[in-house]
């Protein structure tokens, strides 16, 4: 194993960890920050977070972090400081920390503090030994249990795929200079589960449960596109694979739509990031499956986008079928910046958010998110 995969797991540890004090908060609106001060912080406690599981401990590697904990609580004394750590072995220390244990770790940065400087900070410190991985993200399920609207762990495997990622992109959409957005509530949480439909895959979920198990879930949650309604599908940066480019998917996609379509079918409309724009409309030439793009690359007209495809009905016999011939274009397309422009959309349409943003067009929960799916397990999931 090299260290990116160490160093992600505990990134992910981290993540859980920052789950299970959002969830544990007593007051749903106490802010839980993330990367911020240190790894969490809250108004009341500062927590520095090492997940160590092939390193053993030993007073050296915990000098770092007791280091920066104390000169944080020089900074502020009136909050806890805890580290809280995994290691593979305890090597028989325990978790109390007296001053003769305390300038074992610091060593030679012992002379750095005062006698009563480091006697005050062990009256706030707290050393916390953790569980493993696995144990943890066990006891993140139990908290999601907890909670009226969950009723099963596969329930809890559900709400933790959302809030993780959630979370997780608090940090990783925040650089350093917007620290201050690297927070979080209970009260956000559950908002959050409750405005619109998610559906995120995780890395710990496909482990936990098998590919099949994640995905026999999220097709049960999914609501697929309805034919004869108006669907929004809006790409973000979307993982490609080795077989499904981003056209590929989008094609993939119109043809499932039109199988055994009737005559009052609505064709699908793709917004596409500006840089891959392109690619998806000379893929879908070579396939010959027409679309409108309203003329964007010309002088888009939203009128002309928006107008309805004409459609031939299928004969039977001599008698006209209620099944689909042909259409005069199978899908919308329109690149991220051209639908921008637009200020508003008729029939409050459903939105499909693929590795995407809630739009500003979009009204109240007529909406799903879907994260963390690479092209082949989109096609598979509608």
């Amino acid at each position: 194993m090299d260290g990116g995969y160490y160093a992600i797991k505990g990134f992910e540890y981290q993540i859980d960890k920052s789950v299970l004090e959002v969830l544990s908060a007593n007051d749903v609106n106490q802010e839980i920050s993330i990367e911020q001060i240190q790894d969490i912080n809250t108004d009341s406690f500062v927590m520095q977070i090492k997940y160590k599981e092939a390193t053993k401990l030993t007073p050296s590697v915990i000098r770092k972090p007791i280091t920066q904990l104390i000169n944080e609580y020089n900074n502020d004394p009136s909050k806890e400081y805890i580290l809280y750590c995994y290691f593979s072995d305890t090597n028989g220390y325990s978790s109390t920390v007296d001053s003769i244990y305390l300038d074992d770790i610091l060593g030679k940065e012992s002379s750095n503090y005062s006698a009563q400087n480091k006697n005050q900070f062990l009256s706030k410190f707290k050393l916390v030994f953790s569980e493993t991985f696995h144990n943890q993200f066990q006891s993140t399920l139990v908290k999601f249990q907890e909670f009226d609207f969950c009723s099963s762990k596969d329930e809890a495997l559900y709400y933790y795929s959302i809030v993780t990622d959630y979370i997780r992109k608090k940090v990783v959409n925040n650089p350093p200079s917007q620290l201050q957005n690297r927070k979080v509530t209970k009260k956000e949480v559950s908002e959050y589960l409750a405005n619109g439909r998610k559906i995120v895959f995780t890395s710990a979920f496909k482990e936990y449960q098998g590919e099949q198990a994640y995905f026999r879930l999220l097709k049960g949650r999914f609501k697929k596109p309805i034919k004869n309604q108006q669907t929004f599908i809006l790409l973000g940066v979307v993982e490609e694979t080795t077989s499904s480019s981003i056209a590929s998917m989008v094609y993939g996609l119109i043809t499932k739509h039109y199988q055994r379509a009737t005559y009052d079918i609505k064709p699908l409309n793709f917004v596409i990031p500006n840089n891959r724009i392109e690619d998806v409309k000379k893929y879908l030439i070579k396939e010959e499956s027409l679309f409108n793009d309203g003329f964007e690359s010309i002088q888009f007209s939203e009128k002309l986008f928006l107008s309805s495809p004409v459609i031939n009905r299928r004969m039977s016999g001599k008698r006209v079928s209620n099944s689909l011939s042909k259409s005069s274009f199978y899908s919308r397309i329109l690149s991220k910046s051209t639908l921008d422009t637009l200020t508003e959309l008729d029939d409050n349409p459903l939105w499909i958010l693929l590795e995407s943003e809630k739009h500003f067009l979009i009204q109240n929960n007529n909406y799903q998110m879907v994260n963390g799916l690479n092209t082949e397990q989109i096609l598979k999931l509608f």
